[in-house]
């Protein structure tokens, strides 16, 4: 069954951002802040069918989801015992401490990547590399090193010369910096040759300052 993925969106009768529920191209649901709670709706599916939806992955999108639609203050000040409160009624080991936000992004591409390394690193095509800057854009996820290389069979072929690492002054917003940073790593991708044997590597960092390789 294929994932669900997240878009956080804004709606004009909404005072708090919107998330949409997809799988792939089909819409699924939204969850939203109803004044004084999260609320999910599911909707039927194009043909009018229900969704089937494994409740792991519906308890990861929600927990993300919930960090993204409750107000600000309240999630500051009410925002942990909430989330426990979702955690306790999650089934045992749907996930772990890991950054939910880090979480969706793998899921979404682990299975895209060209090629994997012993260490576990991936490597992605361009198109998909494109794909996954831009998904790190709406998770709030920014990459700060990029690596090119060429893949001939299983052998690859650094590429000094589109090696990109990025560094921006602290003190700045982080939605500013994870902006930033990811604008720099997409310019440098759209520059690059479109040969097949072209592929990406990536570090990812998350807003507390860890860094994960993808």
């Amino acid at each position: 069954m294929l994932p669900l993925r997240i878009v956080e969106t804004e709606r004009p009768d909404f005072d708090e951002p919107i998330v949409e529920l997809w799988r792939e191209d089909d819409f699924v649901g939204m969850v939203f802040w109803d004044g004084e709670e999260a609320i999910v709706q599911i909707y039927p599916d194009n043909a009018g069918d229900v969704h089937d939806i494994a409740i792991e992955d519906l308890f990861r999108v929600l927990e993300l989801a919930v960090q993204i639609v409750m107000p600000a203050d309240m999630l500051e000040a009410e925002g942990d015992a909430f989330l426990s409160a979702l955690n306790a009624a999650a089934p045992e080991g749907a996930w772990d401490e890991e950054n939910p936000f880090t979480r969706v992004l793998t899921d979404e591409f682990d299975d895209k990547v060209v090629y994997r390394a012993d260490d576990g690193e991936g490597f992605f095509d361009k198109e998909t590399a494109l794909a996954l800057v831009a998904r790190c854009d709406e998770l709030g996820l920014a990459v700060v090193t990029m690596d090119g290389f060429d893949l001939e069979g299983a052998v690859l072929i650094p590429r000094p010369e589109l090696a990109v690492a990025i560094t921006s002054p602290g003190g700045l917003d982080w939605g500013v910096r994870c902006a930033a940073a990811n604008a720099q790593i997409r310019a440098a991708l759209e520059s690059w040759d479109n040969r097949p044997t072209l592929v990406a590597a990536f570090v990812i960092q998350q807003n507390d300052g860890e860094t994960f390789i993808a």
